[in-house]
């Protein structure tokens, strides 16, 4: 068995897995909302509340990790750890408070292994996946199995409702500010270009799995459906916006811990799809984690080979 730790902005998460015929299959998840971005000071530093909250969910995974005494541990952090300014700081306190080292992964490096980990669910060709997180999104275009450009941008659900949104969901105005911040964030960082084809748009991580959550709790399909139309991201959109209470009671239902990022988050899916011309949003179980232990597998093997 192996044991990753994937520390975001918006939740942290133990992952255990086994090994069966080569493929990595989860046996247990747990997560935590620790909404590490909101403890990002005005210096843009992880403030000591947040520190103590990040070593405090640590803490209780290693309770769990106790009963799995071999079962390799590898630890890393995204936009949580990579977008502030006293990483070596809190790195150095939880070492020394947990005896972990947590490794810091680069935006690039996040979104390539976004991508190592969710091609083993598609079938080739061409297309956008797109990984939204609390702190970052990360973009790669692939042809083939092969990457032709990847990005990761500093606009995350957490962030993004932190910095506009006043109360529990965007009003129209709040909307609007974001979708203009998104739109000119995305075209600045990775402008369209004739190779880069964004159909379909492959959806990873957190808020991908909870707009499929919505879809199949408001279009039917059941566990079976894992593709949906951008229109679907406009309606719950427009929802936002007309019907707020009705749309709450729906997230309430299939995502209680993203009752407040999950709006900011389908804002930014639909943006993204608007932006690079993608109309079929497809979701994939496997994301950043699959590909960073993969990797870290991949290496050790080299290493004693």
């Amino acid at each position: 068995m192996y044991c990753v730790i994937d520390i975001g902005s918006n939740t942290i998460r133990l992952a255990v897995y086994r090994r069966d015929g080569g493929e990595l299959r989860a046996i247990l998840n747990n997560k935590r909302p620790a909404g590490l971005a909101s403890y990002v000071d005005e210096k843009n530093c992880l403030s000591p509340e947040g520190v103590e909250k990040l070593i405090a969910v640590l803490r209780e995974f290693q309770s769990i990790l106790g009963m799995l005494p071999d079962c390799p541990v590898y630890p890393f952090a995204t936009a949580s750890l990579r977008n502030i300014v006293n990483t070596e700081q809190v790195l150095q306190q939880v070492k020394e408070e947990t005896g972990l080292r947590i490794r810091v992964l680069s935006g690039y490096e996040e979104a390539t292994l976004d991508y190592r980990g969710a091609v083993r669910s598609m079938e080739g060709g061409s297309g956008l996946m797109v990984d939204i997180g609390g702190g970052s999104t990360e973009l790669v275009f692939f042809k083939e199995e092969r990457i032709l450009a990847a990005k990761s941008v500093p606009l995350g659900s957490l962030n993004l409702y932190s910095r506009f949104v006043s109360d529990l969901f965007p009003t129209k105005k709040e909307l609007r500010a974001m979708e203009e911040e998104v739109r000119r964030t995305l075209l600045e960082a990775l402008p369209p270009a004739e190779e880069y084809t964004g159909q379909p748009m492959v959806g990873v991580g957190g808020t991908a799995r909870a707009a499929l959550a919505l879809y199949r709790n408001a279009e039917g399909g059941g566990e079976a459906a894992r593709e949906y139309e951008r229109a679907f991201l406009k309606k719950v959109l427009h929802q936002a916006e007309e019907n707020p209470r009705k749309l709450l009671r729906r997230v309430l239902k299939i995502a209680p811990d993203r009752v407040h990022t999950l709006v900011p988050g389908v804002l930014i899916l639909h943006t993204v799809a608007q932006v690079y011309g993608g109309h079929t949003i497809l979701t994939s179980p496997y994301g950043v984690r699959e590909g960073y232990l993969s990797q870290m597998l991949e290496r050790e093997e080299e290493h004693y080979a």
